[in-house]
């Protein structure tokens, strides 16, 4: 985010980003060419940069306070031409601190990618992203919108041809979606202890 201006006489808010020709990665994933999300997903480049951002985020790097996204999502990482990620919103997570609650508008529109600390404590904690980090990445595999049970149970017992996404066609490195289904599983476990860290 280059800059933001908020009017409180208006309730309103102005974001400012870099111009992106990429779109989004839900329009990468649900919209464009399975070759395209194929590209997105070969090595991972685009995923290690999405993590490295979050994990900035909820560094003390640059004496800046630790903070939690909280909201994210498909429709939030743009993509520039190079498929490289950018995150929206990260200019205005919450602070992380334990008497921050989430908000009730925002659960209905994250749903799906909240961890279950979120959807029943309504608190964040550090891996509250990791969680939704994980969701996505199950996404861009599956090629579907929301993460079943039955894909925790393929990766368990390595089928990958049940859950990666048919359009791929089998293209696709089984090595590579061993290592990615594995971490993502990792990053959606329901207890956010048990959850790798950043």
């Amino acid at each position: 985010m280059r800059g933001f201006c908020c009017s409180s006489s208006r309730g309103e808010c102005y974001l400012v980003y870099d111009f992106v020709t990429g779109g989004t990665l839900y329009i990468l994933i649900w919209k464009m060419e399975v070759k395209m999300c194929l590209s997105f997903l070969i090595g991972f480049p685009s995923s290690r940069a999405m993590q490295k951002g979050l994990r900035y985020l909820q560094s003390n790097e640059a004496s800046k306070p630790t903070m939690v996204h909280q909201n994210i999502l498909v429709e939030k990482v743009l993509l520039d031409n190079q498929f490289n990620p950018l995150i929206m919103d990260a200019g205005f997570p919450k602070l992380l601190a334990d008497d921050n609650v989430y908000s009730a508008p925002k659960v209905g529109a994250a749903m799906g990618y909240l961890a279950l600390e979120y959807i029943t404590t309504g608190r964040i904690t550090e891996t509250s992203d990791v969680y939704a980090f994980g969701v996505i990445v199950l996404q861009v595999l599956s090629g579907k919108t929301t993460v079943r049970g039955s894909i925790r149970m393929a990766v368990e017992f390595l089928r990958f041809d049940d859950f990666v996404d048919t359009n791929l066609k089998k293209k696709y490195s089984k090595l590579e979606a061993a290592i990615l289904s594995k971490i993502a599983v990792m990053c959606i476990h329901k207890l956010s202890e048990q959850r790798p860290k950043w």
